[in-house]
Order: structure tokens, then C-alpha cells, then sequence
């Protein structure tokens, strides 16, 4: 587990209040970043996914006793397909992780995987968007392999809320944090059996502090900004950092 200092203190903040935002962003942008530092696959995930589920938990208390957001009927077919289909799929993805993550580029697979996402997001968005029955069952399955092997499955995640929830902010904020809670959590329960890696009481007392005042700080400049126009900002900051993890791998 990562020794906390000013400088991981401060990123993990700015990871937490993104994710409050714009429901992703302690994986999809931790993830390569963390490589970029030159982690493996295995730190990176145990240190990240702790960071993930609090963020989810926490703002899901948030919008439950404070910004007084209504519990959405998400759906029990999705609920269904969602644990029968997607966690399956990080178990199976968790697996191949275990025998191949000391082989695998991860620096390369993890890169692929978010610009596939940010083009498909970017340029396929309306195709995304009326995915039949069928389809959504498949997506989530490549979800749960992605987010299994690489940590990479959120942004996939947030194409399939978008779908559910035709855009809408507020519902998609609410099911984004609702369904990552899960992702994440089940991922680290799989993650910790496979690796035995867990992260020890001292160290989440400090989590909790900085996971609070990201949470905090992020729903409060929700209120101020323009979704749209942060998430294009996060896009671009995702595409900066993926390309800085290509050059990375070939440069260090």
C-alpha cells in the first residue's frame, strides 16, 4: 500500500472531487497515472480500488441525507443483468489478471482500452445510445473483463449509465455512483482473495479524511459549473495522461 505524503494526499483529492463530479475518476484517471509512476498493475489497483469505493459510498450518503437526491428506480432488469453478468465477468477478468499480469503490458492494454472508450464516447455516442437489450448485455460482460484485468471498465461503465439514463445529469450522477459502488467493491473483494492484498485500518483513517473533504469540495462546485463542459475537460486531461503513459512505456 501506498505511504501517504503531500503529494499523493493532493492527488487523490483532486481524483475524489472528479469523481463526485462527474461520477468517474479515481480509476480511469488514477489508473495510468500510478503507472506513469512506474506501480505495477497489482499496486496500482490495491491502492486505487479503497479510494473508489469510499468515494461511492460516501456520496451516495451524500446525496441520500443531504443534497436530498431522490433514490432512482434503476431498474430490477438491470440490477439482474448488472451482478449476473458484469461481476462474473471481473471474476474471470481478475483471474487472467492473476496468471498473466507479470506478462502483460499494462502501461500499452491499459492506454487501448481508455482512447478505444474516449473515441467510441466521442465519435459513436448516438450508435451508444439506443443499444438494444442484447447489446447492453454484452457491454456489460466487456465491462466486467475490462475493469477485471486493467481497472480501465469505468468509462465504459459511464457509456451504459448514459444509456439507461438518456444523458440526464442528475440521474446519471446518482446510477454512475450507485453501479461503480458495487463494480469497485465486488472488485476488490474478488482482488483481495486472488492477491491477499488489503488495506490496513491506519491507512483508511487517513483515506476517509481526504476522501471527505474531495466529496465535500466536489459537490459543492458541481453546483457551479457546466457538466458538459467538464467533462470535456476531463476527457482531454484523460487523453493527456494516456498518451504521457504510451510514451512512458517506451521512454522508462
Amino acid at each position: 500500500m501506498i505511504e501517504l505524503n503531500i503529494i499523493h494526499a493532493f492527488l487523490f483529492l483532486s481524483l475524489v472531487l472528479i469523481q463526485t463530479v462527474v461520477g468517474v475518476g479515481v480509476l480511469v484517471l488514477g489508473t495510468p497515472i500510478l503507472l506513469i509512476l512506474n506501480y505495477n498493475i497489482v499496486e496500482t489497483i490495491s491502492i486505487l480500488l479503497p479510494v473508489s469505493i469510499l468515494t461511492s459510498l460516501m456520496n451516495l450518503i451524500y446525496f441520500k441525507f443531504v443534497n436530498k437526491i431522490p433514490l432512482l428506480d434503476l431498474g430490477s432488469k438491470v440490477k439482474k443483468s448488472f451482478f449476473t453478468i458484469c461481476i462474473p465477468a471481473i471474476l474471470f477478468g481478475t483471474i487472467l489478471l492473476k496468471y498473466f499480469h507479470e506478462v502483460i503490458n499494462f502501461k500499452i492494454l491499459v492506454s487501448v482500452i481508455i482512447l478505444t472508450t474516449l473515441i467510441a464516447k466521442k465519435f459513436f455516442n448516438n450508435h451508444l445510445l439506443i443499444l438494444s437489450n442484447s447489446k447492453k448485455k454484452v457491454m456489460l460482460l466487456v465491462i466486467g473483463l475490462v475493469h477485471g484485468v486493467s481497472n480501465a471498465g469505468g468509462a465504459l461503465l459511464s457509456i451504459f449509465i448514459l444509456n439507461i439514463n438518456k444523458n440526464l445529469k442528475n440521474q446519471t450522477r446518482y446510477s454512475l455512483t450507485f453501479f461503480y459502488f458495487f463494480l469497485a467493491f465486488l472488485q476488490y473483494s474478488i482482488f483481495s482473495f486472488f492477491f491477499k492484498e488489503i488495506i490496513f485500518l491506519n491507512q483508511l483513517s487517513n483515506l476517509i479524511l481526504i476522501v471527505f473533504f474531495g466529496i465535500l469540495f466536489g459537490n459543492l462546485l458541481v453546483k457551479y459549473i457546466d457538466n458538459n463542459k467538464f467533462n470535456f475537460l476531463i476527457e482531454i486531461l484523460t487523453l493527456i495522461t494516456v498518451i504521457s503513459l504510451v510514451v512512458n512505456n517506451f521512454y522508462n
